[in-house]
This record gives C-alpha cells, sequence and structure tokens, in this order.
C-alpha cells in the first residue's frame, strides 16, 4: 500500500500543473452553482434538493482532482473489464429485478424509495475510453473498412441495451458520439462520406415507420411522445409538460423575474421534474433570457477548453477522449435544450453539471477529471518522447 501511494505521489509530481486548466473548473462550478440558485429559488422544490446540488458541486469539484492524478492511458489500459462491466450493467437494468422504473423508462439500477442509480450515464464515460482506445490500437489500419465494422460492433450492443430501455435522448447522444469520434479519429473520409449518403435515407424511413400502428423496437410511450410532437392538438396530456414548460420560459422575458422581483405565480409549478431534466425551463423564468443564454456561454467555453485540450493533447487517445467528452457534453445541452424549448419531442436527458441527479454529476465530473489529465500529461509526453529520441 506505500509503495502504491510512492509511485502515485511520484507520478503526480511528474505531471505539469500548471497546465492545469483552471477555467475549466470555474465554468463547471458555476453550471452547479446556477443549477443550485434555481432550485433554491423555485417554488415547490424541495430545499434539501438545494443543499444536495451544492454538496453535489463541492464533491464533483473534489472528485474530478481526484480523477484526475490518474493517468489517462492507465484507465484506457481497463477498457476490456470495463466495457465488460458496462454490458452487465445495462443488462441488469433490463433483464433483472434489479432495473428500477421510474416515469415509465426502466433506466435505473437498485431500489426505488432507497438508491437508484443510472448505469447508462455511466456507459458514456465508459465507451468515449473504449472507443478511443479501440482507435488506437487499430490506427495503422484507420484507412481499412473492417476498422468501422469493429467499432460500430461493439458500440451497436451498448446503444441498443440503451435504446431498449428506453432511453431515447441517450441513444441520440450515443449516436453523436460514435459519429463525431470517427470523424475524429482521422478515419477515411470516404467511407465517412458513404455511411452519411447511407443513414439520411435510414432516418427518414424511421421517421416515417415510428408512425405507423405497432412499429417494432420503440415502445408505445416513445411513438406517444413522437406523436405528440408532431401533432400536440391530439395529445394535450403528452404535451402538457413541453407546453407548460413554453409559457413558462415566455414569462421570463429578458431579465428574468428574480431581477424584476415579479412574486406572482410561477409557470414551473406545472412544470413535472422541474428539478432535473426541466431545469432549463426554471433558470428562463427566474433569471430570462440573460440567464439563460449565460449557461448556453458557459457550455460553450468549457467546450473549447476541452477542445483546446484534445487538440493539443500528445497522441491519439488524449484526443479523441478529449473530442468525445466535448461531444457528450454539448450533445446533451443542445438535446436537453431542444426538449424544454420545444424543438425536439419529450426525451428526459439532464443537462449537465445543472439537472440535480447523482448519476449524471457523477459521470460529468469523473469525465472533467479526465480531461484535466490529458492536459496535465501533454508535456511529460513530450518530454518522454524527447528522451527517447536523445537515446
Amino acid at each position: 500500500m506505500l509503495n502504491l501511494i510512492k509511485k502515485l505521489r511520484d507520478k503526480i509530481l511528474c505531471y505539469n500543473l500548471r497546465e492545469y486548466n483552471i477555467a475549466l473548473m470555474v465554468f463547471a462550478a458555476s453550471l452547479g452553482i446556477i443549477g443550485a440558485y434555481t432550485l433554491f429559488v423555485m417554488p415547490g422544490v424541495s430545499e434539501k434538493l438545494y443543499l444536495k446540488q451544492l454538496i453535489g458541486v463541492a464533491g464533483g469539484m473534489f472528485l474530478a482532482m481526484f480523477v484526475s492524478v490518474f493517468d489517462y492511458r492507465f484507465l484506457a489500459g481497463l477498457y476490456v473489464p470495463m466495457y465488460l462491466l458496462n454490458l452487465l450493467l445495462l443488462a441488469a437494468v433490463k433483464f433483472t429485478r434489479f432495473g428500477v422504473t421510474i416515469y415509465g423508462a426502466r433506466r435505473w439500477l437498485g431500489f426505488k424509495e432507497i438508491f437508484s442509480f443510472q448505469p447508462s450515464e455511466l456507459s458514456k464515460v465508459i465507451m468515449i475510453i473504449v472507443m478511443a482506445k479501440i482507435y488506437q490500437i487499430l490506427e495503422p489500419k484507420l484507412k481499412k473498412i473492417y476498422v468501422i465494422l469493429i467499432v460500430g460492433a461493439v458500440f451497436g450492443l451498448q446503444w441498443l441495451l440503451i435504446l431498449i430501455e428506453p432511453d431515447l435522448s441517450t441513444s441520440i447522444v450515443f449516436a453523436l458520439l460514435f459519429v463525431i469520434m470517427l470523424f475524429a479519429s482521422g478515419y477515411n473520409i470516404k467511407a465517412i462520406a458513404a455511411l452519411i449518403v447511407v443513414t439520411v435515407p435510414l432516418l427518414i424511413f424511421t421517421f416515417w415507420y415510428v408512425q405507423q400502428p405497432d412499429p417494432l423496437f420503440i415502445t408505445e410511450n416513445q411513438q406517444t411522445r413522437i406523436l405528440a410532437y408532431l401533432h400536440p392538438e391530439d395529445y394535450p396530456d403528452t404535451m402538457y409538460q413541453q407546453l407548460n414548460s413554453v409559457s413558462a420560459i415566455g414569462s421570463g422575458g429578458l431579465l428574468g423575474k428574480q431581477l424584476n422581483n415579479d412574486t406572482g405565480t410561477r409557470g414551473t409549478v406545472y412544470v413535472p421534474v422541474r428539478e432535473s431534466d426541466f431545469i432549463f425551463t426554471g433558470i428562463c423564468e427566474e433569471f430570462g433570457f440573460l440567464g439563460a443564454t449565460l449557461v448556453i456561454i458557459l457550455f460553450f467555453l468549457m467546450a473549447l477548453n476541452i477542445l483546446k485540450i484534445a487538440y493539443n493533447a500528445s497522441d491519439l487517445l488524449g484526443k479523441l477522449i478529449g473530442v468525445g467528452c466535448a461531444c457528450v457534453f454539448t450533445s446533451q445541452m443542445f438535446v436537453n435544450i431542444g426538449v424544454v424549448t420545444l424543438l425536439l419531442p419529450n426525451t428526459g436527458i439532464p443537462l449537465p453539471f445543472v439537472s440535480n441527479g447523482l448519476s449524471s454529476a457523477l459521470s460529468s465530473y469523473i469525465m472533467l477529471g479526465i480531461v484535466q489529465n490529458i492536459a496535465i500529461n501533454h508535456d511529460v509526453a513530450l518530454k518522454k518522447e524527447s528522451e527517447e529520441l536523445i537515446r
């Protein structure tokens, strides 16, 4: 144990801590505090959630710093057991009695009244690492068509288990992650173009197919939400949450009800799950257009910082992990905001760092820590390469 601590200490001392991206931590903490304060001012939300969110921000910062001391190459070396563990957890959600159903979706593992955890959130971290590692291993053969088949098979099994939970929103994020990491790996552009040519008609067909009676592979609840989005006047009960969300957002105006000292009834009272998936509704109503813009800018700056770290990474593995993390944060933001503003069908997905929820916060701060390790590893890797060349 002492030897392990000594090795970890020596490893930390080797890192270039001057490259630690403090701004990235500030952006994440700011988003968490905005979420906590929104919970504090929104009516009908337990004070415990506000305190829980603040504790989560503090704990998340500590978790990110703790994860950042572990070499991302070491973590990637565990990609096989990580992948198998992920498969086991996702299968347990769907096929064992430990799977927990909340709001009509079986996405959680544990005991509903005591503790529950959403494995698909952890899957985001694991699949970024797994795909990045496979691309690194196959880097000399990235122009071969079988590479995409291998990665597609590895990715597709996890994606299918998430889709059938059902968890359509996370499935969308995963699909975007697959495409972005494929592109960032430097894979054959012609093959990517061919994939897009095949995918676009397939998406059009899927959009038509889900509107048919009794379609396979999607639940009745998922189909109803899609049909409600297309024909809201025919599904008032299904559209209740989103329509009230849009109404609450509009009532916030430019500055929001907090700055205008508006003590009237809040529209968020009529929006279910406003503390989690629909917390952006509360931000818009309480802090207006300016508050909503601030949140989007913070995500934009966070993505830019992560992409900068990925660009400066010393190997393909670090570049792809960085790009994957930036993709997850931004795509989740777009899907979440798209849902609460009625631009997308209602698919439950949290807003990273902002929404209340342990599973989402855990995966977000772990990704933040891994990205920080890529940043502080950059000069160390270059130094080792220089020493090897001199020898």
